[in-house]
Formats: C-alpha cells, structure tokens, sequence
C-alpha cells in the first residue's frame, strides 16, 4: 500500500515530537552571587567603613581599630566593660569572635586619627619598613595609655608609627641637638616633676618619676619607637625636681665643647643622668663622654670631674 506523502509527512513530525518531550531537560543553574569586595586603600573607603561599624555598636570610642586592604574590624566596649568587635569581611557586616582582652587598656574617639587615607599610609609604612606584605593598619593603646597608629606586615618587617594626624613619627638621633630635645620631650610628657631625666647617644631618652600605690614609672623613646611605659615596685630614693628645668641646648652644648679633642674625638658616645642624688635641693647633670666623666650644673658649668 503506498502512503500518501503529506500522511508520510504528518507521522515524521509526531514522531519528532514525541522524541523532544521524551528527552530530559537539563536545568540551568542560576548563578551565585559574589560577595561585594571593598578596597580600603581607596581615599575615604576605610573612614567610611569605621564610622558604619561603630554606629553598629552605637559609640564614637574604640579600644582597637585595624584595617587591612579587603576588610575593617572595630572593637569596642560594652556596657559591661567587655570587648566586642564589629568587622566588615567578605561583603559582610557583623559582630564577629575575638580573642581581645580588656585590660584597662585606654579607649579614644577614632575621630581624632586620620584614616582618610589608608593607601597612602601603606604607602608611607612600605617606604621606611621596605615591605608591602599583607598590610594591616592598628589604632590602639600602645603602652601605658600613649594610644598609637601603626603599619604591620606578615611576615612582620618593621612596625611603622604614624601621629594622629597621619604624619610618619618622626626618627630620632640622639646624638643630634633635636633628638636630644625631642627624646626628651617625648619621655615627659605631660610630667611636672620627674627623679631622672636620662639620655644616651646610642639609645634613646627616658625620664622616671613616682606611678600609684608605691610604684616607679619609666617612660622610654628610642629612635623608631614611640614612648613606651615601664612601672616597677620598686621606689626611688631621689628628690624631685621640675623636668622643666633641664635644658637640652645645654646638654648638648656640654657634650659638643669636650667631644672634638685629641683625647674625645668627635662621635664619641655620650650619656647624662639628670638628678639631685646629693640632695642638694637641684639636680645635677652627671656626663659620661667616652673615658670622660664630668658632673656640670643645669647650666653646664662643670662641679666636678
């Protein structure tokens, strides 16, 4: 029997129909949406992102701070005088674990330090530690209440310091009239009345002065790092004076008079130790120069040698 052609035509198609409805469909799988990345080391992206986490956590102060180049972290102190952080990581804002504990470390209104910035910080920070390995930007009590910003690396190289107003703190010499000035500027503070003011060449200033309950405070600036806080039970048995009688100009008008001879030659290294040891109601500088050892008034005029 002969088909028809169109009939031959007509079962062609039902049969390819039939064919595509029996062939399963795969899905297509939607797409997962990627986490929105923030780079912090744009202008005003890490200052933005702080201010968002601590109106989080409902405060202007923070106990410690840190930004690195894809992430924020802000911790604070709750009611309870408890650490908690809030942290920006993977496109996520929340209250994340942390292993910080509260020691009576100083709090600090963030707004004070200039984060505005952060790429050129790091900047800055590669420039004198000479690496750029996963940078990561600290704000927080660095020793004895002194609140400090900084630029770490992993692996670490040298940690860099930076004032509050994102200027580099500043590198001392202390063999320079202006890093004995500042050494010892900075080693006061705010003290009225010190024990000691100690200078040395080749390592920094430090001033020591009565802490609470009994105890003696040394307070250090090296060269690269600033003042840092030491407190010990031991009592010092030294008279008082004001710290703002020592002049520096004077220390180093000492020390440049007697260096420069045949038997001091010049970059000899020096030390002084500021204090009235004899009670004699002023204190005296007591000059160690080389082989050389002299003993002057606060206005340089040698007492003794």
């Amino acid at each position: 029997m002969t088909t028809h052609p169109r009939r031959r035509r007509l079962v062609g198609l039902l049969c390819g129909l039939l064919l595509v409805g029996c062939t399963p469909v795969t899905p297509t799988a939607s797409p997962s949406p990627t986490p929105t990345t923030l780079d912090f080391t744009r202008p005003g992206a890490a200052s933005a992102m702080v201010s968002r986490l601590l109106t989080k956590a409902n405060t202007e102060y923070a106990l410690m701070v840190e930004v690195a180049t894809n992430s924020v972290e802000v911790s604070v102190l709750d009611a309870d005088r408890k650490p908690v952080t809030w942290a920006y990581r993977d496109g996520e804002i929340g209250e994340v674990a942390s292993d910080l504990q509260y020691v009576d470390q100083a709090t600090f209104p963030v707004a004070k330090f200039n984060i505005s910035d952060v790429g050129a910080l790091f900047r800055a920070a590669q420039g004198q530690s000479g690496s750029a390995e996963s940078q990561r930007l600290t704000i927080v009590d660095y020793s004895g209440g002194e609140v400090m910003m900084s630029v770490s690396t992993v692996p670490e190289s040298r940690t860099v310091f930076f004032n509050p107003d994102g200027s580099l703190l500043q590198v001392l010499d202390f063999d320079t009239p202006g890093g004995v000035a500042t050494g010892i500027r900075d080693a006061v503070g705010d003290r009225a009345t010190v024990y000691s003011i100690s200078v040395e060449s080749d390592q920094g200033a430090w001033a020591e002065f009565p802490g609470g309950g009994g105890t003696t405070v040394r307070r250090t600036r090296t060269a690269k790092v600033p003042v840092t806080t030491n407190v010990t039970d031991q009592q010092i048995d030294l008279p008082l004076f004001l710290a703002s009688r020592v002049d520096p100009e004077t220390i180093w008008t000492v020390v440049d008079g007697i260096r420069g001879s045949a038997e001091v030659p010049e970059g000899t290294r020096w030390s002084v130790v500021i204090d009235d040891r004899e009670s004699l109601g002023t204190p005296r500088m007591h000059f160690a120069i080389g082989s050389t050892v002299i003993t002057t008034d606060l206005d340089g005029n040698i007492v003794s040698s």
